[in-house]
């Protein structure tokens, strides 16, 4: 009878381990629970402060750039990839000019709830709808390169336009117009911009200064390489002496500078644009017409926007201008302000 019992007990005690185990010895691994597998070595590296959520994934980057047709802007696009690809999911818009489409794409932002955004505003007054939105949401919001004139935004990161006038007169007077007191001045902006009326501002607070007796023969706005060329067609058949031409962007520095030569006028003309850009930096090595232009770095606006979003996200607050050093680009070199007192 003992031997009965003993081997009833045995018995017994086997199926309660198997009834235990919650896995048949045949299940596959991947329905264990993911947390109990053992992380591959490349994703024990310790991420950078807050650029995870909860669970582990990348934090969610919403990025809006004025427009993608700019090389200027191609370049902050690609700052901001390189700059944040171990950090964030990035999501871009590219509205295209249009204030529509890129307060849809904020709103849609705000929708699928992503940590913050990285915006340059297709207009300044007409974005405010959609920074409250990012502001009712909690969604901070960091501004690069055009400020909006109203609205909760952690800071504006900015080349300094005014000073980028300012040093492009500068050079211009001691390197191209050095002994003209009274130089024929073309001036191409576009009044829509904000940073186009600083950059043509600064270099006039530059000439009122050091050279009063400049006269400003033209001073017209576009929006296209086309339509700058267009434009200063017009302004060489009306003008029979221009000695300077100064654009706020590369596409009117290189319209002017299409114009110039269609018209054989490149012996009297000198150009300096804004940007930098890679054509502008071919052009300007062939030594001929086109001089120089104010370089933005904007690989530097993108690396700094990505860590405004570090800060940010890492409950700091920051100032509310942020701004990166430009520089007047030239065949022979770089010249900062320090170089031009």
């Amino acid at each position: 009878m003992k031997k009965l019992l003993a081997v009833l007990l045995c018995g017994a005690m086997v199926l309660g381990m198997i009834g235990c185990s919650g896995k048949e010895e045949g299940e596959p691994a991947a329905a264990q629970p993911k947390e109990s597998a053992a992380p591959a070595a490349d994703d024990q590296k310790e991420a950078p402060a807050d650029s995870k959520d909860a669970n582990g994934e990348k934090k969610l980057l919403g990025v809006s750039l004025m427009t993608l047709q700019y090389e200027f802007f191609q370049d902050i696009k690609a700052g901001i990839e390189e700059a944040a690809k171990d950090k964030y999911e990035i999501v871009f818009n590219d509205p295209n000019m249009d204030l529509q489409n890129q307060i849809d794409a904020i709103e849609n932002f705000c929708a699928q709830g992503v940590d913050a955004i990285i915006l340059t505003c297709v207009d300044g007054n007409g974005i405010i709808p959609a920074l409250d939105t990012c502001e009712e949401k909690g969604i901070p919001v960091i501004t690069v390169d055009y400020r909006p004139s109203g609205g909760k935004f952690e800071t504006y990161i900015g080349s300094d336009n005014f000073l980028g006038g300012q040093l492009a007169a500068k050079w211009a007077l001691q390197n191209v117009l050095e002994g003209n007191e009274t130089p024929n001045i073309v001036f191409l902006s576009n009044p829509m911009s904000i940073a186009a009326v600083e950059r043509i501002d600064g270099f006039k607070d530059i000439l009122s200064k050091e050279c009063p007796k400049a006269n400003i023969v033209a001073e017209q706005g576009a929006d296209s390489r086309e339509s700058f060329m267009s434009v200063m067609e017009d302004v060489l058949t009306a003008n029979d002496k221009v000695d300077l031409v100064f654009s706020y962007s590369a596409d009117g520095g290189l319209g002017s500078y299409d114009a110039i030569q269609a018209a054989g006028r490149e012996d009297e003309i000198a150009v300096i644009g804004f940007d930098a850009s890679a054509e502008e930096q071919n052009v300007i090595a062939e030594g001929g017409c086109y001089k120089g232009s104010i370089m933005q770095f904007p690989s530097k606006l993108a690396e700094t926007a990505v860590e405004c979003v570090d800060k940010v996200l890492a409950g700091e607050t920051l100032e509310a201008d942020t701004t990166v050093e430009v520089g007047v680009y030239t065949k022979d070199k770089i010249f900062y302000a320090s170089d031009l007192q």
